[in-house]
């Protein structure tokens, strides 16, 4: 809350300069700068899991990606649910160290794969039946976003699906509250990131082969957005 209170002070200066004054860079951030944000971070990202595989019916599924997992704790709390699955877990080469630590904590080491990779500029290797991503696409400009998503999509297999968690505004720009706060703090640190509308990440799903676009808005102001590849039958259809 600190960090974010000092960044969101420089607002002003972010302003007037056109570009984010509190810059963060994901593809340069130091490995100990990784690491001292990371207990945070995972124990942030196990209670998205947990209420993830509570709200919605994962046991179908036995390959899950997960896009941008810095410790992977998302990835555990879902595979803890669903001894069935395996998971994999994607990040930038900076991060994936610290990532490859946290799986080995887990016990996990047998389950779970750690790839470096740049979803936007990367084509992703393997199949996958479900996709998860936390707070990743809100960091992208719109063409990253749209060529990040891009890139997931073709690695789902027909009849998979997609989850996307963090902050999504209404196509009103207004609301939730939350959502539109948390643009003043993208402001400062991103030069084209923010939290997008529904109607732009609908856009962005559909050219990336996905359908049956669905979004809620959780209890603290975030949303959770879910949509499938289409299966072959229908397809075929």
């Amino acid at each position: 809350m600190a960090q974010r209170w000092a960044t969101i002070l420089k607002t002003g200066e972010s302003v007037r300069a056109g570009t984010a004054q509190g810059k963060i860079d994901f593809s340069t951030i130091s490995p100990s700068a990784v690491k001292s944000s990371s207990r945070i971070h995972h124990q942030a990202t196990l209670a998205a899991g947990r209420d993830l595989v509570a709200r919605y019916d994962l046991s179908r599924y036995h390959q899950l990606l997960e896009i941008g997992g810095r410790t992977g704790g998302l990835t555990f709390a879902v595979l803890d649910a669903h001894p069935q699955m395996r998971g994999t877990v994607v990040d930038l080469p900076a991060t994936t160290p610290i990532t490859q630590q946290y799986v080995e904590e887990a016990g996990l080491a047998g389950r779970v794969r750690v790839v470096a990779a740049d979803v936007v500029e990367d084509r992703l290797g393997g199949s996958f039946d479900v996709a998860v991503m936390k707070s990743l696409i809100q960091v992208l400009n719109r063409d990253q976003a749209r060529r990040a998503l891009r890139n997931v999509g073709q690695v789902i297999v027909p009849g998979g699906a997609i989850y996307i968690l963090g902050s999504v505004l209404d196509d009103s720009r207004l609301s939730p509250p939350e959502a539109v706060a948390s643009n003043l703090n993208f402001l400062n640190v991103y030069d084209g990131g923010q939290a997008y509308t529904e109607g732009e990440y609908r856009d962005w799903l559909t050219e990336a082969g996905f359908e049956g676009f669905e979004r809620v808005v959780v209890p603290d102001g975030t949303s959770i957005i879910t949509a499938r590849k289409p299966n072959r039958a229908n397809m075929i259809q």
